[in-house]
């Protein structure tokens, strides 16, 4: 090349650092790489950039390289971003984006190199990628192959990645040995891997860079930008060069890169279509014959000595237990690896079990949707082998769920792998419908029965279902008649209206139904009138007492009706009756459950499957026309207003199937933009006809809304400081309640819990504005008792509101502690918490009961990003909760003291054990989200009441005796709580999990 004889580089080395693979041996590697004389820009976070700095000092010293600089990107920026940056400002005709987690062996840049060169058509080339094996190895140590140049016994981890005929992504040949034939030969792919990718500099800026947005997938589709077809040029791909060698340390990349991006997939957050199957042609091309394993995964190797057992255990233990499961993953396989591995290694494996779906078993839906989809590939590309394992698989479908899934579930379960909350391990929902769905509706059915015999002279109930229809996929439309027609429950009616569909299909389907089902009834209206007209026009064909709706694409399980026929036929009170509910996809998968608690006013979380007293329905007015796409939020809002608690009752199982698909809300919420407005009218409406003087407002990162109150200019409020030790107090709090100040009639009562925190307030000094008073600290037995700290400082307090909060929290933007003093005003309420963040993770946002009968932390430790998914949402709504934090807490002054305030008696647990007597006495505890601060690290004696369970026992601040005296006052209220969903319980990372059959 006559780049490699000018007096300039020709290469810019972008070097991405991650934090458990360390750049020095990278950096050190590049020298007999063949990176001599070429340009070294690191990219790191701030914590690594002293390491880099040293290791790209140390090779400008040598004369290795011609320049070097290290990147970090600034709070809150992307290491991509200075990626793209880095490419704008290099000046040679090459990039090579490699990670700190690949050691390129010697000799290995040149190749490359001159491949790039010598095929206009490739649009960039990696080495060979060989396996590390430090995943496997107990000492934690790279094996021998990690220096100098690997021997033909190595294994390649990667050579290229192709896709399936499902779309997924795979690493092809995974484990072939370096010396086998087929290493050497040069294939196309669509990706290359980011790892050691060597790239024309025009290229990558002309195809826009990284878009650091998409963060782990930004590489994926760097290189479907790429390869992007364009007019008038050749088609281009990626390839690997035999001749270049490197070693990714990493062994575990491959489940990291096809595990992410198969779970996506799977659960349809990307297309199918990205990827063009070329598993099949590239495996035939080699001569090798493409068949699926018993779970349906593509199977093709070389042959039958590339994967002999005997060799691989030779070569170790974890790597054949590895690559057993990579080409056969099942459960069988997964649980061998696992059990290979060192702790460590195996407890980040479990993790990525957790957090990758595809890494876990789904449900038969998924197998039967597969199996079909690999049948009709493999007749249209004459694949026999393909063809007649698909087939024999279809034919014993049913074997394979009672033999080999269910099993294989069960054994994952009893290792732990689900033993995670719901929104940290998906799959866990996979496993729960396979293993405990199917047992608990037989023992409804079971108590269904048994009530029916003893309730002899009792009638059931008919059941209107109400279908508004317009213009619905024929065969989703078919679907959603057919659940109905199917409800093991006989006395419904069906009350349909098509809303004047334009396609012809639709009005014809609903007539031969109706005409083959007497309990049909159906009209069809002349003109289109959206949704909420469409169901009052099937309301008004019915004539049954009770109305449930259901969507014109949506479904109901078998036992739906019979489920709420029982249960108003038992409680002749109720009005409104609302169950579970998921999500199905095309392929007949479900996915996304919402468990919800008893009904909280304060959310109104209905939804699916609700069903209404008829009456009440037609006092209401039904549905209203202007709340399209939020009509059933409305409805909701306006029946259960004026509702009893005991008119209101939650069946928890999942009732409801909602489909997804791309004109769906569920599939989209940019599909329906209207809807955001129609809510928040319903929940302004609602506000004001509760006699609330509050506005809703968005919550920004969800498409829920919460209630901002107005709060009264004479409200008179002490807010009590409480400092556990002499950290001055933050000038941002006595900022933010100089602030409060100018909005209501304040007091600032200042309370040590010890005399040296008399210090604290010593030390920083309140704004002159502020009334201010220091009271005297704690004496005797009290000292240090933080809640008995809290009842001296009422006692002491003249304001309507005390609101207690820890002198060293600091408010966040955007923090309004006045809503949680105008929500502790409100009707029913007693005690109102902030949220508490703390290292950037939540830190409280209300305790839950569990099973157990102790309160919990709810999602503690999740991240600030996460909120608006995690928990369904809820965590930035205003809701009910068990009790909330004492660090940043409002409540009415007279409610605090007429209970008594802090029962000390009861230690840690008296901030749980206020917030329960409150409840028996009709006061609930609120969580609001308007209130946001962070707490430091080591609050010392602030954190002596309960917030976790494991955390205050691992600290040996719960005694057994107190934890007693707790259970025995409170347990059974704690585990009968309506506020804790009957199939769920607290999992060890403080999330919601899942009952498998084992908890019942």
């Amino acid at each position: 090349m006559s780049t490699e004889h000018e007096n300039r580089p020709w290469l810019t080395v972008l070097l991405r650092v991650w934090t458990q693979f360390s750049p020095e041996a990278c950096c050190a590697a590049l020298e007999a790489a063949g990176a001599g004389g070429q340009n070294l820009v690191v990219l790191c976070h701030e914590s690594e950039r002293e390491r880099a700095m040293v290791a790209g000092r140390e090779l400008v010293r040598r004369g290795v390289l011609r320049a070097f600089r290290c990147n970090s990107p600034q709070a809150g920026g992307h290491l991509l971003e200075e990626a793209n940056r880095a490419a704008h400002q290099a000046r040679t005709p090459y990039l090579l984006l490699l990670s700190s987690e690949v050691l390129l062996a010697p000799g290995s840049l040149p190749p490359l190199l001159s491949r790039l060169a010598e095929e206009p058509d490739l649009a960039g080339v990696n080495p060979l990628f060989l396996y590390g094996q430090k995943a496997f190895s107990s000492s934690g140590e790279d094996c021998p192959s990690a220096c100098g140049q690997p021997g033909q016994r190595a294994r390649i981890a990667h050579m290229g990645c192709v896709a399936d005929y499902l779309g997924q992504l795979h690493y092809l040949y995974e484990g072939l040995p370096l010396g086998h034939a087929l290493a050497g030969k040069r294939r196309r792919f669509q990706v290359g891997h980011a790892g050691a990718l060597l790239l024309r500099r025009e290229d990558f800026l002309a195809a826009g860079g990284f878009n650091a947005a998409l963060d782990s997938l930004a590489h994926m589709d760097l290189c479907l930008k790429l390869t992007a077809p364009a007019p008038d040029k050749p088609l281009r791909a990626f390839s690997s060069e035999p001749a270049s060698l490197a070693v990714l340390t990493d062994d575990l990349d491959a489940w990291k890169t096809c595990g992410l991006w198969n779970s996506l997939l799977q659960r349809e957050r990307l297309s199918p279509d990205l990827l063009r199957p070329d598993h099949a042609a590239l495996v035939r091309a080699d001569g090798v014959e493409y068949g699926c394993s018993h779970w349906l995964c593509g199977q093709a190797w070389p042959s039958t000595g590339t994967m002999d057992e005997s060799a691989l255990d030779e070569e170790g233990s974890g790597l054949a237990d590895w690559l057993r499961w990579r080409h056969d993953p099942q459960p069988r396989t997964l649980l061998s690896l696992l059990e290979s591995m060192p702790p460590r290694q195996r407890a980040f494996a479990v993790q990525l079990c957790r957090e990758l779906p595809s890494s876990l078993p789904s449900t038969l839906p998924w197998y039967l949707f597969a199996a079909e989809k690999l049948l009709d590939c493999g007749k249209r590309d004459d694949l026999p082998l393909l063809t007649a394992s698909a087939a024999s698989w279809l034919a014993h479908a049913e074997d394979f769920q009672r033999h080999d899934l269910q099993p294989g579930l069960q054994a994952l379960s009893d290792e732990g792998l689900y033993s995670s909350g719901l929104d940290n391990c998906p799959a866990s929902f996979d496993a729960w419908i396979e293993l405990a769905e199917k047992e608990r509706s037989v023992n409804t059915r079971q108590e269904v029965e048994d009530f029916d015999r003893l309730d002899v002279g009792g009638t059931w109930p008919t059941i209107a279902v109400v279908m508004p229809v317009y213009n619905p996929r024929p065969e989703h439309l078919r679907a959603a008649l057919d659940s109905v027609l199917a409800q093991e429950y006989p006395h419904w009616q069906l009350c349909v209206a098509d809303d004047a569909s334009t396609i012809n299909e639709i009005p014809e389907i609903l007539r031969g139904y109706a005409a083959q089902e007497g309990r049909m009834r159906l009209t069809v209206r002349e003109q289109n009138g959206h949704i909420a007209r469409a169901s009052n026009t099937a309301l008004e064909l019915s004539d049954a007492p009770w109305t449930g709706f259901l969507d014109h694409d949506d479904l109901l399980p078998a036992h739906a009706l019979r489920e709420v026929a029982a249960l108003v036929r038992q409680n002749p009170d109720l009005v409104l009756v609302y169950s579970d509910e998921d999500k199905v996809d095309a392929r007949g998968v479900r996915r996304t459950p919402i468990l919800k608690a008893d009904f909280d006013p304060w959310v109104c979380a209905v939804w699916h499957f609700s069903v209404y007293a008829t009456e009440r329905l037609r006092q209401v007015g039904g549905l209203r026309a202007g709340f399209e796409g939020s009509q059933d939020f409305d409805l909701s809002l306006r029946v259960a207003e004026n509702l009893r608690p005991e008119c209101v009752a939650h069946i928890p199982q999942i009732l409801y199937h909602w489909r997804v698909h791309a004109q769906s809300a569920s599939g989209s919420l940019g599909a329906k933009p209207y809807v955001l407005e129609a809510t928040r009218r319903a929940l302004d409406e609602s506000a004001c006809r509760r006699g609330l003087r509050a506005t809703a407002v968005p919550t920004i990162r969800n498409n829920f809304f919460v209630l901002r109150h107005e709060l009264d200019a004479c409200s008179r409020c002490s807010v009590v400081l409480l400092a556990a030790d002499a950290t001055p107090v933050p000038t941002a709090l006595w900022n933010d309640l100089e602030r409060l100040s100018q909005l209501v009639c304040l007091e600032v009562l200042c309370q040590p819990v010890n005399a040296a925190a008399a210090e604290a307030f010593k030390k920083s000094p309140p704004p002159s504005a502020l009334n201010v008073r220091l009271l005297p600290p704690l004496e005797g037995k009290k000292k240090e008792n933080w809640h008995a700290a809290c009842n001296q400082a009422a006692q002491s307090a003249s304001g309507q509101v005390l609101f207690f909060l820890d002198a060293r929290i600091l408010p966040l933007p955007g923090s309004l502690p006045e809503q949680l003093m105008a929500l502790a005003l409100e009707k029913g309420i007693g005690t109102v918490g902030g949220t508490l963040w703390r290292g950037g993770r939540l830190w409280h946002a209300g305790l839950m009961p569990d099973v157990t009968g102790l309160p919990f932390a709810s999602q503690r430790g999740a991240e600030s990003e996460l909120l608006s998914s995690i928990a369904w949402g809820q965590l930035l709504l205003t809701r009910r909760v068990l009790a909330v934090s004492e660090q940043a807490m409002a409540v009415q002054r007279a409610v605090f003291l007429e209970q008594g305030g802090y029962d000390l008696a009861m230690g840690p647990w008296a901030g749980a054990d206020l917030g329960l007597r409150l409840a028996s006495a009709g006061l609930h505890s609120m969580s609001c989200p308007w209130g946001q601060w962070h707490v430091p690290p080591g609050s010392g004696s602030a954190l002596e009441h309960v917030d976790h369970v494991g955390d205050v026992l691992e600290r040996q601040r719960i005694t057994p005796q107190t934890r007693e005296i707790f259970l025995a006052r409170w347990g059974g209220t704690v585990r009968g709580s309506g506020l804790r969903n009957a199939m769920l319980r607290a999992a060890p990372d403080q999330g919601w999990a899942l009952m498998m059959k084992e908890n019942f």
